[in-house]
């Protein structure tokens, strides 16, 4: 990326991303904002007429990251993109990664613009003064300065310069010790660079800033609750009475695709549940007790599981519990589990080996008689819900998160869910994808029933449902 632009260490630029295009046809940089997603520059991915279609790529592109010596085998990863999206006016994309990174930490996004001649560092796997394909990172310093467009503009300091393959690079601040992506490089004069004609000496360059969009990256990037194949789409899972476990792909309407066999036995009598990204690389998991012992079983990205990592030994055999989401909103999954007629919070912590904390009473009695559910955040203020069957009545109520990481009193949601008439129940999030929480529930003639959510989460949603699996569903001993 520079006529003497020094070779970057691991240590400061592991997030800074390879981007290769069909069989190298086109090679770009981008920056790990997410452990699933990377920031670069739209115009690395435009077609002929200079559009980039959003989705799938048009060819195969491979993203290298967490590796500034491209000739490694290890550390960092390898991954395929599998999705696009361009910002609507801007030269941006994101980069969805097939399987997220989790040994690599991501930069953290500027909340504040360019000011006038700031120093930054820009960083690169394009060309050099005199290679055409580095197989090294190189890092430059440039001085930036930014308006009220989008554009922030690059001045040379030395014999710095932006090329071929540098497109879509992370330009750098240094605040308070830490490193802040400012802006994503969108396009140079390339002075200097091999291959650029000798009568072009211009070193110039422009970049994108970032600090505006903030919302749009962050919303980008969080993934969709329930989704366990990576298409944005709550899915359900299933335990059948030969104790296999299924996955069943959510359509975005409700309804489910054809199941995918991804736990082969053994799953009989276990508390299965997903929610969340267990591991740290910004794919949810799943997360069961099975024989006392409790279990993730990380997403390999698109719904079938790794080997399992045990966190937790102990625990009552008949437990049941449910993996809401971040309860206390710290940024990682907790659970919910249900035993010797209490409710205990297990704060959790994402990490290639996720931890529990010590559990926390919050539910003093009066539990056992509840089949628990996951609604996600019913009333849409931020905190997730909690759904809970009494499976003597058949009454269902949520009870609604509140600020002290505790749940508010439970206010009836639905009658009628006895455990005849719907034998299971699982909170879907927004199965439908309308911004309001869903519902699936078995129904004892074996067929499966998708309740859309009210307006209201003081509504009953025992109303209209619509079938959404017409047999075999009384074989099913349990669903998340």
């Amino acid at each position: 990326m520079a006529l003497q632009g020094a070779p970057a260490d691991a240590a400061s630029f592991g997030h800074t991303a390879r981007i290769v295009v069909g069989a190298s046809e086109r090679s770009c940089t981008g920056t790990l904002v997410s452990p699933r997603w990377v920031l670069s520059a739209a115009s690395c991915f435009a077609d002929a007429t200079g559009v980039v279609q959003p989705g799938k790529p048009k060819v195969t592109t491979t993203v290298t990251v967490g590796r500034v010596d491209l000739t490694q085998t290890t550390g960092g990863a390898v991954r395929t993109a599998v999705e696009l999206v361009p910002h609507p006016d801007r030269d941006l994309v994101m980069v969805k990664l097939g399987v997220g990174i989790a040994n690599v930490k991501p930069v953290a996004l500027a909340t504040a613009p360019a000011t006038a001649d700031e120093n930054v560092t820009a960083a690169g796997f394009g060309r050099t003064k005199t290679t055409w394909v580095p197989d090294r990172l190189h890092t430059a310093s440039f001085t930036a300065t930014g308006d009220a467009s989008a554009n922030v503009s690059l001045t040379a300091v030395g014999d710095a310069v932006i090329c071929h393959g540098d497109s879509g690079g992370p330009i750098l601040r240094e605040a308070g010790g830490k490193q802040e992506l400012l802006a994503v490089t969108s396009r140079s004069w390339m002075g200097g660079c091999v291959g650029t004609p000798a009568t072009e000496t211009r070193t110039g360059a422009v970049a994108t800033r970032v600090d505006d969009v903030r919302t749009w990256i962050t919303n980008t990037a969080t993934p969709v609750p329930g989704d366990l194949t990576g298409d944005n789409k709550p899915d359900l899972v299933a335990v059948d009475n030969t104790g296999k476990l299924y996955l069943y792909p959510g359509t975005g309407t409700g309804a489910l695709g054809s199941r995918t066999l991804i736990g082969t036995g053994g799953w009989s009598g276990a508390a299965v549940t997903h929610r969340g990204d267990w591991t740290g690389d910004a794919m949810e998991d799943v997360v069961a007790i099975v024989a006392g012992e409790l279990r993730v079983y990380p997403n390999l990205g698109t719904g079938t599981l790794g080997s399992a990592i045990k966190v937790l030994t102990g625990l009552p055999t008949d437990s049941k519990l449910v993996n809401a989401g971040d309860i206390n909103r710290d940024g990682h999954p907790d659970l919910l589990v249900q035993h010797s007629n209490k409710l205990y919070m297990y704060a959790g912590k994402s990490a290639p080996t996720p931890t529990v904390a010590a559990p926390v009473i919050v539910g003093n009695s009066g539990w056992d008689v509840m089949s628990l559910s996951a609604p996600g955040d019913a009333d849409r203020d931020g905190r997730v819900d909690l759904l809970a069957r009494d499976t003597r009545d058949g009454i269902l109520y949520i009870y609604l998160g509140l600020a002290n990481n505790l749940f508010g009193d439970r206010t009836e949601y639905g009658h009628g869910y006895t455990v005849t008439n719907r034998p299971l129940i699982a909170g879907a999030a927004d199965a439908d994808r309308n911004g309001v929480a869903d519902m699936w529930t078995t129904v004892g003639d074996g067929t499966l029933k998708f309740y859309k959510g009210g307006s209201s989460i003081h509504g009953p949603i025992d109303g209209p449902s619509v079938e959404v699996g017409t047999s075999g569903w009384g074989a099913i001993k349990s669903i998340s």
